[in-house]
């Protein structure tokens, strides 16, 4: 069991770090000067566009972990709880993602950036 554990854990890892250390970038908005609020926004865009795919699959992560606990409780109310907690804790990430992906929108209808649109 802790080879599957480990084994789920590197792939997780591993799918979140690769990309970066490819330095692959999707699709975004124009670039900007760093020093222009717009080249700012591309920033904080990049970093919790980022932030969202780290909890997407944080999310997936805790889902199965929770499941497989389900199926292994075999009637442990401790072990049931655990997996509760645990998709508790999956919702809480995909609220947090969600949050991540529409701030900087919020943000820069707040600062009133224009010709800036949403990530």
């Amino acid at each position: 069991m802790n080879k599957i554990l480990k084994l789920s854990w590197v792939t997780t890892v591993a799918s979140v770090v690769l990309p970066l250390l490819a330095s692959a970038q999707g699709p975004g908005l124009p670039s900007a000067p760093a020093n222009t609020i717009g080249g700012v926004f591309n920033l904080i865009c990049t970093i919790f566009g980022y932030l969202f795919y780290v909890l997407v699959l944080a999310t997936i992560f805790f889902v199965i972990m929770a499941a497989f606990k389900y199926l292994t409780a075999a009637g442990d109310p401790e072990k049931v709880k655990m997996a509760s907690h645990q998709l508790l804790y999956a919702a809480v990430a995909i609220v947090v993602g969600i949050l991540a992906r529409v701030l900087p929108g919020i943000a820069a209808s707040l600062v009133g950036t224009s010709g800036v649109g949403a990530c």
